[in-house]
């Protein structure tokens, strides 16, 4: 029975000598390769450094007022940033494919801003139309506006600006019961009184 034991008490001793051997075999190979792959790592960090700074350049370009374009497979911060500018400038037809792109991202923080600056720009686009008296295209837009903030408190339930909003986007509906008529027929509040009524409308930016 000891004699069944020598193998095993060898077996250590031995392995560790054929790990060392198969080391030193491969030391030549590994000093070669290693150069190469410091290499393909700084150059994954050069790449992701160059991304950021473009990034960067062209978030500080929109939110100068330039006009970038941006793709939908851009990062979160210039989607983001492009649907700001966008909303600054009322053109909410080319934001909601960017939303989408940061839902798909699962950027719950920058989705609930975006889908704010949507809204916003909807209800200004809405009392531009009320301040004209022209009541027909004004109540889709009310409506739009509110499902937008709804979704944002969706991502970002503590988005006061987009609670105050949404209870803005309420009252009007609610309080202008012309908004379901097809005559077209000229408010009777004067656009002035409107704006007085209701204090901390998103007129600036989003």
């Amino acid at each position: 029975m000891t004699a069944l034991a020598f193998p095993t008490e060898r077996a250590g001793p031995l392995l560790r000598a054929r790990i060392v051997n198969t080391l030193r075999r491969a030391r030549p190979r590994l000093l070669l390769a290693l150069p190469v792959l410091l290499g393909l790592a700084a150059l994954g960090f050069g790449v992701a450094a160059w991304r950021v700074a473009r990034d960067n350049a062209a978030i500080g370009a929109l939110q100068a007022g330039r006009d970038v374009p941006v793709g939908t497979d851009a990062s979160a911060p210039l989607l983001l940033a492009r649907v700001q500018h966008l909303a600054r400038r009322g053109l909410p037809d080319g934001i909601e494919p960017l939303v989408e792109a940061l839902a798909r991202a699962g950027d719950t923080d920058r989705v609930a801003r975006a889908r704010y600056a949507l809204a916003n720009t909807r209800l200004r686009q809405a009392f531009s139309h009320l301040e004209r008296g022209d009541l027909d295209p004004a109540g889709p837009l009310i409506t739009l506006a509110r499902q937008d903030y709804r979704r944002a408190l969706q991502n970002a339930p503590d988005l006061w600006d987009a609670k105050f909003n949404l209870d803005v986007a309420s009252r009007l509906l609610r309080d202008f019961p012309e908004f379901d008529r097809k005559t077209g027929d000229e408010l009777k509040a004067e656009p002035k009184q409107i704006w007085t009524e209701v204090p901390g409308l998103p007129r600036g930016a989003p």
